[in-house]
């Protein structure tokens, strides 16, 4: 039988971030458990207390999984394996939780700059590290292909002292940017807000202003009006092994310095980004095509014969347009809706392979793997957010 701990969770589940760590090491915890959980999501407002330490220390707390935070250092005092996230410098500890800001950065541009966009702007906070590397992350990828996006950054205590102000302001840098336009906000909350100036400001999104927000959190982006495009990070999976190594820790065994990456895996597209700022009609036409067959196998050449051009001018266009081929753009649209499937439902591979259009799972297999360096089994079990078939290759 397992040995049974008990692990301190000091995060903030109200946020959607803290909630999907938490739902991660949940997971862990009832295939290795039992573990008991104390849990204190107002930890920011409760600590230091000596008599939360103390509570914890009677109640023999085995590790703990916690938030950084500005007082988080009294924590040792207990003297149990811990695991920090989202590190501010306040504790440092051998196992950190981190996200893949700069990777998030560049996966907004690369969205927008494929929907043939080229006014680019960013949207966060300036006291917020992991705000910062999402920008940095943004600006990195448009450096050699636009100019330098435009950017309002305010402190977040802004946001909620001082929201009138807040809201004015970055309603009138709203109205001067350039349009149409895409707007990578830093977090959801902050797309909440764009979303909610450009009302205000009487500009029309998407179609004025593309908003993107990311951590995908779906209360706030189904609040939003229109509904909010948002980039999934896989924080599940991160709690997932930050479970599995805080258990190595309880158990003695050494776990060396390493940190735990939540990271980018798709878009979750909905009204906020529903544009395609394509001067070139045949282009646009195309793309459109490409997108309503996403169920049946097509080649340049049906992509073409539909335009009405010949498969050349198709190609020369695409590649100003776009930068890339038709049949990458063919590819793209696979892959993103194999992800889709493969994420959200828990379809068996051989029945995606078949709404897809191919013949058997070892075709739509060997397809995923080139483009993915994994099958599509693995690619669910590291990042699918429901239970699957045991009939998935």
């Amino acid at each position: 039988m397992n040995k049974s701990y008990k692990v301190a969770l000091l995060l903030d589940t109200s946020r959607h971030y803290g909630r999907k760590l938490t739902e991660g090491i949940i997971r862990y915890s009832q295939l290795y458990g039992p573990w008991s959980f104390y849990i204190d999501d107002q930890f920011y407002l409760n600590w230091p207390s000596k008599n939360n330490l103390s509570y914890l220390k009677k109640w023999g707390v085995s590790g703990i999984i916690t938030r950084d935070f500005q007082e988080a250092n009294h924590l040792l005092e207990l003297e149990v394996p811990i695991i920090t996230a989202r590190n501010h410098g306040y504790l440092e500890t051998p196992v950190q939780i981190r996200t893949a800001d700069s990777r998030i950065g560049f996966m907004a541009f690369n969205f927008f700059w494929n929907k043939g966009l080229k006014e680019f702007a960013f949207c966060g906070f300036s006291n917020m590290p992991w705000s910062e590397k999402r920008q940095k992350g943004y600006l990195k990828a448009a450096k050699d292909l636009v100019s330098k996006p435009e950017i309002f950054n305010s402190p977040s205590s802004n946001r909620m002292l001082q929201r009138n102000k807040e809201y004015t302001n970055l309603a009138e840098w709203l109205k001067q940017l350039p349009k149409p336009i895409g707007i990578f906000c830093c977090n959801d909350d902050r797309g909440y807000d764009v979303i909610e100036c450009c009302r205000q400001a009487n500009l029309k999104v998407p179609y004025e202003i593309a908003v993107l927000g990311a951590d995908n959190d779906s209360l706030v982006c189904n609040l939003s009006n229109p509904k909010l495009s948002s980039i999934l990070i896989d924080v599940e999976q991160a709690g997932y092994e930050t479970a599995t190594n805080l258990h190595k820790l309880m158990n003695g065994e050494n776990v060396s310095d390493c940190d735990i990456i939540a990271r980018p895996i798709n878009i979750s597209e909905r009204h906020s980004t529903d544009i395609m700022a394509i001067e070139d009609i045949s282009v646009k036409s195309a793309l459109q095509f490409i997108q309503e067959q996403g169920q049946k196998l097509i080649q340049t050449e049906d992509v073409a014969s539909f335009v009405g051009i010949s498969r050349r001018s198709l190609e020369c266009r695409f590649q100003k347009a776009l930068g890339h081929s038709v049949f990458a753009e063919i590819r793209r649209n696979r892959i993103e809706k194999i992800c889709k499937l493969l994420i959200d439902t828990d379809l068996a591979i051989s029945e995606i392979a078949l709404l897809l259009g191919y013949n058997d799972s070892d075709h739509i297999a060997r397809f995923f793997k080139k483009e993915k360096e994994m099958t599509p089994k693995q690619f669910r079990n590291l990042h699918g957010m429901k239970k699957h078939l045991d009939k998935d290759i």
